[in-house]
């Protein structure tokens, strides 16, 4: 199934080549869409981020080597488990250094009862978001044709529901809610502080996979979920429809900004 009408043999010439590529140091994904290749919705919110939050985050980095590393190798290893889980193999070879962050989460997985897509399609209809890489993409745009692309983790069916999850791995918890009954500056404020700061986060991913599943796949989903899997616990926060399409309102106004600062990036150019 392709939706939009697209050009069914443009897009198989352009999935006989990877579909993620690197575009001016840049994540993208390629798409039939008329723009050519998008961003990817990580790129977009990244490059959108305040200055203030990308100096603190570029000065974490620097005063934390390798922990970035470690984690993006901790959230790949608990991904493929995820996704070996959810099509079939119930015993996925996970790291020893990774369990504790594994073991919460086959309970969680076992709610999803008809699995469409983890990590990339399981129905055959879905195959043509496929490139030869064997990665998977859904893309979208708003109303002037302002372009992102992107992977989600997961479309399932749960509680006779289509729902659309993104699981993350985290040391510490995430939380919904903005620490506001905790003394300002203290240990636990911050940690509630990132645990919402990233949820966030997650929320804007969501609003801009719910898009491009509806443009690429054809069908709208009727809630989402955000799993975090950590040492302790895997927790699950649910999302409702409503909220998703105020979610949606807000990611449109972030790739209005984002397109806005390439523009004037190409002017200064100029």
């Amino acid at each position: 199934m392709l939706n939009n009408n697209l050009d069914v043999n443009s897009l198989e010439e352009i999935n006989k080549n990877p579909v993620r590529i690197t575009l001016n140091g840049k994540r993208h994904y390629t798409t039939p869409l008329p723009s050519g290749p998008a961003p990817s919705v990580t790129t977009i919110i990244s490059e959108t981020a305040s200055e203030q939050n990308k100096k603190k985050l570029e000065m974490w980095s620097k005063n934390n080597p390798g922990v970035k590393e470690k984690a993006a190798e901790r959230g790949t290893a608990i991904h493929y488990g995820m996704e070996q889980y959810l099509k079939g193999n119930k015993e996925p070879e996970i790291n020893e250094e990774y369990q504790n962050f594994w073991s919460g989460l086959p309970k969680i997985l076992d709610q999803f009862t008809e699995v469409l897509w983890a990590e990339s399609p399981v129905l055959d209809r879905f195959k043509f978001t496929l490139g030869c890489d064997d990665i998977a993409r859904v893309w979208g745009a708003d109303g002037q044709g302002r372009a992102w692309a992107g992977a989600p983790d997961i479309i399932a069916v749960v509680n006779n529901k289509l729902t659309l999850a993104d699981l993350k791995t985290s040391v510490r918890p995430y939380s919904r809610k903005w620490p506001k009954d905790y003394e300002k500056g203290t240990k636990e404020w911050r940690n509630l502080l990132g645990g919402y700061m990233k949820f966030k986060k997650t929320c804007k991913q969501l609003a801009a996979y719910d898009i491009a599943i509806e443009q690429t796949l054809g069908m709208k989903v009727q809630q989402a979920a955000v799993l975090v899997s950590t040492p302790e616990r895997t927790q699950i926060f649910k999302i409702s429809r409503g909220f998703l399409n105020s979610l949606r309102q807000d990611w449109y106004k972030i790739v209005e900004e984002y397109y806005k600062q390439i523009e004037e990036c190409y002017s200064d150019v100029k």
